[in-house]
């Protein structure tokens, strides 16, 4: 089988990237993973890790993040990748205010500034969380025990054959030449669209925004509740999210902007003031937070599709070698396991477990 499909190329050391190495590796099929920076170094290396098993039943990506959930679960007993189940609320918070209203939904260190009801969005059964850079590298040593080889380098165009330029041939790497390949697959997030110049043929249009995020160590451990926060202050609405780490951090996000995005994921440069804005979250939603020591703060930013779906497929006009899957929003990490073993599945079988078709690149170019 590893005959016929030759050498697979990925481009792109995220969670996507990693997970669809991974799923080579365990069909049997060799790759090579090139990533310009380091393994998780974008959003698969700062984002929060929340995982909804039927957030999305609504729409086209619902049969994918159910089984992605389901993914995760199985995976989360392979790896160390700090996963777990959690009860998710969404609390109204007023900044600065006296808390006005107690309900037995909230958890005890939620004892600051929460107004009217509490809504529960999800409980043991169908949300949890993950540690994304952890998983992220779980992925790809996995899949470098079984064949995948890591190249930290630049990928700066594409060689085709001298007779047809859309017929792949190999990457052109900016330090160590040219890298054979039969299957290319772009996996570059919000970076996709520089993949444009190194082909004759339209990419699907992947755009941007750049989200901040916090990691601070409360005084005292705090349970595995997952917080969606209608924040209302004297600057208006906001909507950070709170998520207790296993490890006895608490992550939250929130503020995203239009930032142009940078030429790559190692010069992403925060927002200081919605650093500081999110920190102000915490202390405001609860006393044990109020006070935590910040641990990091950073920014990352997330890919967004034209029309909300991510593109996950073969890419026409290429002599079926060339695939993509990004576009995946704010969901990338909860649908990376499923992205990688469909597309994996693609790749090797021609077909997919799950329906690929309304992810269909085509429908984006």
């Amino acid at each position: 089988m590893a005959n016929e499909i030759g050498k697979v190329v990925i481009v792109g050391g995220g969670i996507i990237g990693c997970s669809i190495a991974y799923h080579l590796t365990e069909m049997g099929i060799p790759c090579t993973l090139v990533e310009r920076v380091s393994i998780a170094c974008a959003a698969s290396g700062h984002a929060g890790g929340f995982l909804a098993r039927n957030w999305s039943d609504h729409g086209p990506t619902g049969p994918l993040s159910r089984e992605s959930f389901d993914l995760h679960k199985k995976y989360g007993a392979m790896f160390d990748s700090d996963y777990r189940a959690v009860d998710t609320l969404e609390v109204m918070v007023k900044e600065d205010s006296k808390r006005t209203k107690s309900s037995p939904n909230v958890p005890d260190w939620v004892d600051k500034s929460v107004i009217g009801h509490t809504d529960v969005l999800g409980d043991l059964t169908n949300t949890a969380q993950v540690h994304p850079k952890k998983l992220s590298k779980c992925f790809i040593e996995a899949a470098q025990k079984k064949g995948c080889e890591v190249i930290i380098d630049q990928v700066v165009g594409v060689e085709f054959s001298t007779e047809d330029k859309t017929f792949i041939k190999a990457v052109k790497l900016q330090n160590k030449g040219t890298l054979p390949c039969d299957k290319l697959v772009l996996a570059m997030g919000p970076w996709t669209n520089v993949a444009n110049q190194w082909f004759s043929h339209k990419l699907p249009t992947i755009g941007a925004c750049r989200a901040h995020h916090i990691v601070i160590t409360p005084s005292e451990p705090v349970s595995a509740h997952a917080l969606f926060v209608n924040y209302r202050s004297k600057d208006g609405n906001d909507n950070p999210e709170v998520y207790p780490r296993p490890d006895g951090t608490v992550y939250i996000c929130g503020r995203t902007d239009y930032e142009p995005l940078p030429e790559h994921a190692g010069l992403v440069e925060p927002n200081s003031e919605s650093l500081n804005f999110l920190h102000r979250v915490g202390a405001n939603i609860s006393s044990t937070l109020e006070g935590s020591k910040l641990e990091t703060g950073h920014a990352c930013y997330l890919p967004l599709p034209e029309n909300n779906v991510p593109a996950i497929g073969l890419i026409p006009n290429y002599h079926g070698k060339l695939y993509i899957a990004a576009g995946h929003s704010c969901w990338g990490i909860l649908n990376a396991p499923a992205t990688g073993k469909n597309l994996a599945e693609l790749i090797v079988h021609g077909n997919s477990a799950i329906d690929l078709s309304p992810f269909d690149p085509a429908k984006f170019i």
